[in-house]
């Protein structure tokens, strides 16, 4: 793959990962009866972050 693309590639996954956290800071900021009716885990469980299901290419096996 030529090297524009890849970086292209790479600064697309970049700004998707990018905005999936600032949309879990954003869900995660709201109170909790709020995040309990769109069905958010609560803060008490362990949960995985949505930011760990990044595509591949970075680090994902």
């Amino acid at each position: 793959m030529p090297v524009r693309a890849s970086l292209t590639e790479y600064l697309r996954h970049y700004a998707a990962l990018w905005r999936r956290r600032r949309a879990e800071r954003l869900i995660s900021s709201l109170p909790p009866e709020i995040q309990k009716d769109i069905g958010w885990p609560s803060a008490g469980a362990p949960t995985q972050t949505l930011y760990r299901a990044a595509g591949p290419g970075l680090g994902q096996p």
